[in-house]
């Protein structure tokens, strides 16, 4: 029964017609005001290799600090040899 009355009210409902819709004056209404578009100061490619130098930068930084790391450590593994007493 509870479905039925349901169903019934949905079918009932009206939805408001699409008409133009009412709007009020506000503020910024009746002049157009012309955002100032921003302006980069480097041209796409430029920006392009600026960005490829940085990573690059670093890339290299971390690839020169693993370079150094290992030959440390291969350093401090490797023992002196004593001399040979003749």
């Amino acid at each position: 029964m509870q479905r039925k009355i349901i169903i019934a009210l949905l079918l009932s409902a009206t939805t408001p017609s699409r008409g133009p819709a009412a709007t009020t004056p506000g503020p910024t209404q009746g002049y157009q005001q012309e955002v100032p578009q921003y302006e980069p100061p480097f041209s796409a490619p430029v920006i392009t290799v600026i960005v490829f130098a940085v990573m690059a930068g670093i890339i290299g930084i971390i690839l020169l600090s693993y370079y150094l790391l290992v030959n440390i450590k291969r350093r401090a593994s490797v023992k002196p040899s004593q001399p040979s007493r003749i």
